[in-house]
């Protein structure tokens, strides 16, 4: 196979020489692209690119701390936070909130407070809606009202003793028969008796009929007896008597609404590029 080389006559123009080579060729679509990136670009203040290996490292700090891998779903959450943690950062930076160089959490922490900052209160309506579409948030358990013996001896009680309360006797009658204290339990529910006790003597209690005494549970202060005066249905108070409660939760979500609203409104501001760079 022969290569027949094309000869540039020695007349020929400078322009027209520098034309054919291939070099040249490269340099103006190079230009050319620059050039209209630079276009399009001119009017994007705005452009934030995040490094793909940022968002694998948090990726990788998560699946760590959870010992497992991330859905494609949670990888993709975990992407929009940080995105939206380096959008907070860069308003929180635009408006000189804080001039130092701690972290990037704390930034964005203070910017989610600017954008929050207005007091907003429910009106009658609103207030009464929550409470309407949300009242199983504010269902009470049912609830003991108890009477607490608790003998100052851990040893077994003598047998008038035990007599005296499987016949119900009153604290009254009991305290003088072995030293120890008596008090009142109001509206204990079923968590509150676990966490005091043991899930076992509190499943005693909970099936214990009024005035029985129930024991003993036996602790460092002694051994205690529990009798239920009254129990209180599970239920949902009326709004007057939770108003209070209910204004604090509407006002918090109602917070995190406008506070993520905002946040998607800077979102939208925002060219992302997410680049893949390989370490040098």
């Amino acid at each position: 196979m022969t290569i027949e080389n094309e000869s540039i006559p020695i007349n020929t123009p400078l322009h027209q020489k520098l034309m054919r080579e291939p070099s040249v060729h490269f340099f103006i679509i190079a230009l050319f692209i620059f050039a209209l990136y630079a276009i399009t670009q001119s009017g994007n203040e705005n452009l934030l690119e995040i490094d793909q290996r940022e968002i694998d490292a948090r990726i990788f700090m998560q699946e760590l701390s959870r010992g497992e891998e991330l859905s494609l779903e949670q990888r993709e959450l975990v992407t929009a936070f940080y995105i939206e943690e380096q959008i907070l950062v860069r308003e929180a930076l635009s408006m000189e909130l804080d001039n130092d160089e701690r972290i990037h959490d704390i930034l964005a922490q203070k910017m989610r407070h600017v954008l929050s900052g207005s007091i907003i209160q429910p009106t009658d309506d609103e207030l009464q809606k929550y409470y309407e579409e949300n009242s199983a948030r504010f269902e009470t358990p049912a609830s003991l009202t108890l009477d607490e013996l608790v003998f100052d001896s851990r040893a077994p009680l003598a047998d008038s003793i035990v007599v005296a309360l499987q016949q119900g006797a009153d604290s009254d009658t009991l305290l003088p028969m072995s030293e120890g204290t008596v008090a009142p339990l109001p509206n204990v529910n079923s968590v509150d008796l676990v966490n005091i006790f043991d899930q076992e003597f509190a499943d005693q209690v909970l099936a214990a009929d009024l005035d029985q005494w129930q024991g003993p549970y036996v602790s460092n202060r002694g051994q205690h007896w529990l009798r239920v005066i009254e129990r209180s249905p599970a239920g949902i108070p009326a709004l007057e008597e939770i108003a209070d409660l209910v204004r604090l939760e509407w006002i918090s979500a109602e917070e995190e609404t406008r506070l993520q609203q905002e946040v998607d409104k800077l979102w939208n501001e925002y060219t992302i590029v997410i680049s893949n760079n390989e370490p040098d």
